[in-house]
């Protein structure tokens, strides 16, 4: 009986063993995943803070406060002047939820420069757009191959199933009875207090 007890207490031991190698291997293999994951974002020069960019913008910009906040920041970076700010305004609410964006970031080139650096893709199909998303448009010609005149944030379509107007927040309240989110038909040229808005080119994404 002495030599069961003995074998039965070994063949506990053992099976401690299996199963604190299992946990430690478990361990090992996710902080293995995770540096690796980190590693790649830093060789792309963008950030683990990357992760759920969207729904963070989308939330933020529901919030009027931060919508005031991006839009005054914005236009005080321009002088004081809203006009031509949709970089600094779009700049303002990514630094608000963790991009570190230098303040000097003005023009639509300089923003798309930044992105591709840190591997962000571009899509050109506005059907795929989600709450958040990064918007940019045509040039002055409506040319999609040009330089975006214009960056804003999509915040969802007015109608389900319609692929029009969407709900979008930018820079351009003056010309939308001094609202920051507003409906934009985003795939035609429309006009708006006499200013011709270029329709959609494509969105950023991570």
């Amino acid at each position: 009986m002495e030599g069961v007890y003995r074998g039965n207490v070994r063949g506990k031991k053992k099976g401690k063993r299996r199963v604190m190698k299992f946990i430690l291997l478990s361990f090992t293999l996710f902080f293995a995943a995770a540096l690796i994951y980190l590693v790649q974002c830093l060789n792309n020069g963008g950030s683990t803070s990357d992760y759920g960019l969207e729904k963070r913008l989308y939330e933020s910009m529901m919030n009027k406060e931060d919508r005031m906040k991006a839009y005054n920041r914005g236009a005080a970076l321009n002088g004081g002047d809203s006009a031509n700010t949709c970089v600094y305004f779009l700049a303002e609410v990514l630094r608000m939820n963790g991009k570190k964006i230098d303040d000097s970031i003005c023009n639509t080139n300089q923003l798309l420069g930044i992105f591709k650096k840190e591997g962000w893709k571009k899509e050109r199909d506005y059907k795929k757009l989600k709450p958040g998303s990064i918007c940019f448009t045509t040039d002055e010609a409506i040319n999609k191959n040009g330089i975006p005149t214009h960056t804003y944030i999509f915040m969802g379509w007015k109608e389900e199933g319609r692929y029009d107007y969407a709900y979008i927040c930018d820079n351009q309240a003056k010309d939308y009875d001094g609202k920051i989110y507003h409906l934009r038909n985003i795939t035609k040229v429309e006009k708006a207090n006499g200013y011709i808005k270029e329709p959609f080119s494509f969105f950023m994404y991570k």
